[in-house]
């Protein structure tokens, strides 16, 4: 059995080595569906929708109206003497490697098998078991 739930979250990123469009600050909504698979069925219940949230939002939602960025961006020294909030990631905030990170993150703790993450109306990358 799969069981799709998405999730959101606002926040700011640049890529520097995403072109000028991308290397300056800028905003997504990322969207977020990830896909579960459950191979028991107990009750007619897989797992309550109410508990793959109580694992996932609190993953998805760190990120929430926050500035992402690689730690090895110049700004993350800027910000750190403003004493001005940001999340520094081991990696370029890509969608793809924002995918991989979160995916990362729950599969410790639920059994997801695919994420789709997009960061506009029209584009999403999807990862999964084998990619």
């Amino acid at each position: 059995m799969i069981i799709e739930k998405k999730y959101y979250f606002y926040a700011a990123h640049r890529n520097k080595n995403a072109g000028i469009k991308c290397g300056r600050i800028h905003g997504h909504t990322y969207n977020v569906v990830c896909h579960f698979k459950f191979n028991e069925i107990k009750d007619g219940v897989t797992m309550l929708f109410s508990e793959i949230d109580k694992v996932v939002e609190p993953i998805v939602k760190q990120y929430d109206h926050h500035f992402l960025l690689y730690k090895e961006d110049s700004l993350c020294d800027v910000l750190n003497m403003a004493n001005e909030p940001f999340i520094e990631l081991p990696f370029e905030t890509s969608a793809e490697n924002m995918a991989i990170w979160i995916f990362n993150q729950i599969k410790t703790y639920l059994p997801i098998v695919k994420i789709e993450l997009a960061e506009t109306k029209s584009s999403n990358v999807i990862y999964e078991i084998g990619s």
